[in-house]
């Protein structure tokens, strides 16, 4: 893996981690729509293929008629970008998906937030970036937050299995790939070009496994179409793209660390719209995340 060249992956300021944290924000508020989707009878494989395919056509054809030259890309970037879409965006969706249907949620979301350590370990190994004592408590602050938001204290909470376990892991590997191989991308490449081939990648890999047309085979009413929409646009285009523009800006492992705030904006959002009890620790908790992010900020 190449080491990213420039300082801005390294020292972006509050623009990078705002970015990052809207991203984590959108995909965390989407979640209840998701939800919702879910609860209707729609299946997860078929909702992640249907918004990813989504996203990659009005990206195409957005690209294709306002900015083509957007489109043309040298064959060594661009298979950099469909890696990305295919061991990055489409693994990490298959596998935590394929992790929701065999343990409870809150072990699934801890277990993908534990994503921060293997890009923290990359990062000082692969990419070179210095160790420092801050990066590392902010890790284990921000992941402590995250356990108490998701209720991981209580021991059914915890249930799993060996093939969970698995995926799991798999699942926090490859949201650590997809961070730190954004940031071996050429930074001259706009991040609407990453995002039209990396969506288009991803959707090659869940064809065979959910061919996304099915969706309109199927009779659904007008709240499914609205709430596919919202998936689309707001759990995958605009957090993709904030999630790649602010990656430019600060390390891959503050990013990881940064994006330990979805869980709780998906948990305020599922007590606020539907009605889903907070307790005292998933106050804490959040106030722990916002902890460990605000820790990168310190200076020696």
């Amino acid at each position: 893996m190449s080491r990213v060249s420039g300082s801005r992956g390294r020292r972006g300021g509050w623009p990078g981690y705002a970015l990052v944290a809207a991203a984590a924000a959108s995909w965390g508020a989407q979640s209840v729509v998701a939800k919702r989707l879910l609860k209707a009878g729609l299946s997860a494989g078929l909702l992640v293929s249907a918004r990813t395919a989504l996203a990659a056509i009005v990206v195409l054809a957005s690209l294709a008629v306002w900015r083509p030259a957007l489109l043309r890309v040298a064959p060594p970037a661009l298979g950099r970008i469909v890696i990305l879409g295919t061991l990055g965006m489409a693994l990490t969706n298959y596998t935590y998906y394929s992790m929701l249907a065999r343990i409870p949620v809150a072990t699934a979301v801890l277990l993908l937030y534990t994503a921060p350590l293997f890009v923290l370990a990359a990062s000082v190994l692969l990419l070179g970036e210095p160790l420092r004592r801050r990066d590392v408590g902010a890790a284990a602050v921000a992941l402590a937050g995250a356990a108490l938001v998701v209720g991981a204290w209580a021991p059914a909470t915890l249930a799993i299995d060996a093939g969970g376990l698995v995926l799991g892991l798999g699942s926090a590997l490859a949201y650590a790939f997809y961070n730190l191989w954004a940031k071996t991308l050429p930074p001259g490449l706009s991040p609407w070009t990453v995002l039209a081939y990396s969506f288009a990648g991803a959707t090659l890999v869940w064809v065979p496994l959910a061919p996304p047309w099915t969706l309109v085979g199927q009779a659904r009413g007008p709240e499914v179409w609205t709430g596919v929409a919202i998936v689309t646009v707001f759990g995958t285009l605009v957090p993709f793209a904030l999630s790649l523009a602010g990656l430019r800006r600060i390390s891959a492992a503050h990013a990881s660390v940064t994006s330990t705030l979805e869980p709780v904006v998906a948990t305020v959002a599922a007590f606020a719209i539907l009605g889903e009890t907070l307790a005292p620790s998933q106050l804490v908790g959040g106030a722990l995340v916002l902890a460990g992010i605000a820790l990168l900020h310190l200076r020696p």
